[in-house]
C-alpha cells in the first residue's frame, strides 16, 4: 500500500557495525596508534523505485556508503569522535545529495572510558 499524501515515509537504508582503524584521540599516545572505530550509519531514503525495478541505481549503494565512513575516519587524525560523526554525515549528505534526506551517524570507541565497553556519539543531520 502506497502512503496517503499525509503520511510521511520512512524508509531507511542501514549499516550496523562498520570496523575501521583510523587514527583518533586527545592524548599523546593515541597520536600514532590506529584505533578501532565502530560505526553505523542509516539513511532516510525513499526506496519505492528501487523495490519495483530490482536496480542498483534507484537506491543508496551500500559500499558507497560505507566508504564514506571509511574514507573520513583514514584521510587523517581526529580528535574526537564528534568531529569523525559530523564529517561522515556531510559526506553522505553532498554525495548523496537529492537521495538522502536524513543521515543518522553513530561512531563508537572502544576502550575509550575505564570499565565501559565503549564511548559513543550519535547525530542526525537533514538537507
Amino acid at each position: 500500500m502506497l502512503p496517503r499524501d499525509d503520511q510521511a515515509m520512512s524508509d531507511r537504508i542501514c549499516i550496523e557495525g562498520l570496523k575501521v582503524d583510523g587514527l583518533i584521540g586527545v592524548y599523546p599516545h593515541e597520536q600514532a596508534v590506529p584505533q578501532r572505530l565502530i560505526v553505523d550509519l542509516c539513511a532516510e531514503t525513499d526506496t519505492q523505485a528501487a523495490g519495483r525495478s530490482e536496480q542498483l541505481a534507484d537506491t543508496l549503494d551500500y559500499d558507497r556508503l560505507a566508504d564514506c565512513a571509511r574514507l573520513v575516519i583514514r584521510e587523517r587524525h581526529h580528535r574526537l569522535i564528534e568531529t569523525v560523526a559530523e564529517r561522515i554525515a556531510s559526506q553522505v549528505l553532498s554525495l548523496h545529495e537529492g537521495k538522502v534526506k536524513s543521515i543518522t551517524v553513530r561512531v563508537k570507541k572502544p576502550g575509550a572510558v575505564a570499565d565501559a565497553e565503549l564511548a559513543a556519539v550519535e547525530i542526525t543531520r537533514s538537507l
